[in-house]
């Protein structure tokens, strides 16, 4: 995640966020979408105007990425395969330069969206993080994608102080799977003591699902511009590209 924006003072923790009426997100119920966040740890049925989706496909699919421990950006076409140019895997790379791309701007500040971060966090977002994120099919047993691709394995995010994550497909194939993201209902306010106390927030599905049961697992998949919004305390995982790639918008309002 790549910090881009510095907001809102806390001595303007009283106000909501003005231009309700001129918010790109018209049928949002910002209430009713708080309100799943902090029951369900989960609100499907976002949507991105098509004009923003279709100007985030564009940059990210020009614009250099930088995979997940590397040094340097790199043309997208040297790593699209799932492969880097010295043969090594690479399951995740991020859109560099995001700053730049105006249809962030506009999203990540909605105000819509930061009335929606204040409704959760109980006081307006300090901070924006966002990221155009790239996941890749690999070829690899999924032992060994994990290996490379930490977010998906079941995990919950420990981030240090309150926070609430969006997240928009951009662009995906044909399997609805490739890339998903999948979250257990409620895990936010139910963990074990033991899952509290451990070196890694990673926990095997066989734990989870034997506590929480299978029924509680949710895959949103979705079509480009579909988006949804998760308290990242959640237990979560990415699934794994199988035939294609997808790209993602991921929002963090703290």
């Amino acid at each position: 995640m790549s910090t881009l924006y510095q907001i809102a003072a806390p001595d303007q923790d009283h106000l909501d966020p003005r231009g309700q009426d001129g918010s790109l997100f018209t049928t949002m119920d910002v209430e009713q979408v708080a309100l799943r966040i902090k029951r369900d740890g989960l609100a499907l049925g976002l949507r991105l105007p098509d004009d923003l989706r279709d100007a985030l496909a564009e940059f990210g699919t020009t614009t250099p990425v930088k995979p997940w421990g590397a040094s340097e950006g790199m043309p997208l076409e040297a790593v699209a395969g799932g492969r880097l140019p010295t043969g090594e895997p690479v399951a995740v790379a991020e859109t560099v330069d995001l700053d730049r791309c105006e249809a962030v701007r506009r999203i990540t500040h909605d105000p819509k969206l930061l009335l929606l971060g204040k409704r959760v966090l109980g006081f307006n977002p300090q901070g924006i993080e966002a990221s155009l994120r790239w996941s890749f099919p690999t070829n690899l047993p999924p032992t060994q994608h994990k290996d490379i691709d930490l977010a998906s394995r079941w995990h919950y995010d420990v981030i240090g102080k309150n926070s609430v994550s969006l997240f928009f497909y951009i662009l995906k194939g044909d399997d609805d799977l490739d890339g998903a993201h999948a979250t257990i209902l409620g895990s936010h306010r139910r963990k074990k003591v033991s899952m509290l106390f451990r070196p890694s927030t990673t926990i095997s599905e066989a734990e989870l699902m034997s506590y929480y049961g299978p029924g509680q697992v949710v895959v949103a998949t979705g079509e480009p511009g579909d988006g949804f919004a998760e308290d990242p305390n959640t237990f979560h995982r990415a699934m794994q590209p199988i035939s294609s790639a997808r790209l993602v918008l991921l929002i963090r309002y703290t």
